[in-house]
């Protein structure tokens, strides 16, 4: 008895250690990221990864401050930009809930003088940027000049309607920003107290969010400094005054309180999940046709699994964070350098935790004379075309009359986007044409082009 007993104590042993080694390589591999990412002495990074609401993995790499050598953490607090978007969604669901709006509602119950040009645009358009209303930071000469001088809702709003509607009102979906703040004054106007007053109470207070904020000028503890890079270098991101980003990026958080937040609104602890269901399902346009823009939240593919996303970029910060359903997880990244790309980071750490092969992007010296005969456009559809060409001694990718991006050999025949999960794969078919195999996001099917 005693031996079957030892016997099953160093069996039990085994397995946790087994279980703990396993973990211990997991949490090296999500580190390896982001050291192969990130460097240590730039503005960097801070994210998360959960399953089923437990943390997976919390980090952080590079400074919060160049300028006194002050590290990021996985507390540092970021400007989230429009991620702040899926926040105001879910303060309009709230209101609903509490019979103080209804997302049919026409604007102007609550925005009278707001002009439409004759279009029934509803609190729902807005949500779906399916409103025809122009984006206001589209506006060069504004977002240059005027978004740094304080201003008021009401003001902001005067402003805007000097845009033009943009389409009529259902019949696709053009993001606005404009929108989400006719929406954070509906909010206002619907609850009786400021946007911020509001998601602070009815959000951050109740979720216990503690290190969540509307931004403004007051000390916040743990804040990490923007960045944004210029030819010069790194400097410090130009300055906004807060106001202007308002319901459609003026918030602040951290990576663990984004896990904290997630993790209640899918759980219907903040919103009924009918509520939660409405915000993540595509919308249909006046055509039938379908947009996979939700309420402050977008449903795309990565690899095999449907996701819930959306990022965010204002000066010096940019972020991306995601959920897959089918497994549980939850994904969120957030920098303070305006010229990364977090949504490469955040599907690395994805396919760290889901087990999905990622390609070795590892370059190969350019021979040009093979790489000639894959010059030429190739039709993706019938409204678009993409073109690679060579160009003193580097390869460009070209959709339309998009910009040109470079796109570094791997292969004979391969090439990939640096920073990016994107590669292209060029092939012939049975019938000797010359196909694009296009991959995006790690995607099991590419799309195809062919040569013309």
């Amino acid at each position: 008895m005693k031996k079957l007993i030892l016997s099953i104590f160093l069996l039990s042993f085994s397995l946790s250690a087994s279980i703990a080694d396993a973990l211990t390589n997991r949490q090296k591999s999500y580190e390896n990221i982001l050291i192969a990412n990130v460097k240590a002495d730039e503005p960097g990074v801070s994210v998360i990864v959960s399953r089923k609401g437990k943390v997976l993995y919390r980090g952080a790499r590079g400074l919060a401050n160049l300028e006194h050598n002050i590290p990021l953490t996985a507390d540092s607090v970021f400007r989230l930009g429009s991620i702040t978007k899926q926040f105001t969604a879910a303060a309009i669901m709230i209101l609903q809930e509490q019979g103080k709006l209804s997302i049919r509602d026409n604007i102007h119950k609550y925005v009278p003088d707001f002009p439409t040009e004759d279009n029934d645009v509803t609190i729902e358009n807005l949500l779906t940027h399916t409103s025809g209303i122009a984006n206001y930071t589209d506006d060069e000469e504004l977002f240059a000049k005027e978004i740094q001088v304080p201003t008021t809702i009401d003001d902001m709003l005067v402003r805007f309607s000097k845009h033009p509607m943009q389409f009529k009102t259902g019949e696709e979906m053009r993001y606005s920003n404009t929108g989400y703040v006719l929406l954070g004054k509906i909010i206002e106007v619907a609850s009786g107290q400021s946007y911020a007053d509001f998601i602070e109470e009815n959000i951050f207070k109740k979720l216990g969010m503690q290190s969540s904020y509307y931004g403004s000028s007051k000390i916040i503890p743990n804040r990490a400094n923007g960045y944004d890079l210029t030819p010069n270098g790194v400097v410090n991101a130009m300055y906004i005054d807060m106001m202007w980003p308002h319901a459609a990026g003026a918030l602040l958080s951290t990576v663990s309180d984004l896990n904290v937040w997630f993790s209640a609104l899918r759980e219907g602890r903040l919103i009924s999940k009918k509520s939660y269901k409405m915000m993540t399902e595509p919308f249909k346009l006046n055509d039938g046709s379908i947009s996979s823009y939700g309420y402050g939240l977008g449903v795309r593919k990565f690899n095999k699994y449907d996701i819930i996303a959306h990022g965010g970029g204002i000066p010096g910060f940019v972020t991306d964070a995601f959920y897959v359903p089918s497994e549980d997880l939850y994904v969120a990244v957030l920098s303070n350098l305006s010229s990364r790309n977090p949504s490469f980071i955040s599907k690395l750490l994805a396919a760290e935790a889901l087990d999905i092969p990622v390609p070795k992007f590892e370059p190969i010296p350019l021979d040009e004379s093979k790489v000639k005969g894959f010059m030429g456009s190739y039709k993706v559809d019938a409204d678009s075309v993409r073109t690679l060409s060579l160009e003193n001694g580097k390869v460009f990718s070209q959709r339309n009359d998009g910009p040109k991006f470079e796109i570094t050999p791997m292969s004979e025949n391969s090439f990939y986007f640096e920073g990016a999960l994107i590669y292209i794969v060029i092939e012939q078919n049975e019938e000797g044409k010359q196909v694009m195999n296009f991959y995006n996001d790690l995607a099991l099917e590419p799309q195809k082009a062919i040569k013309i």
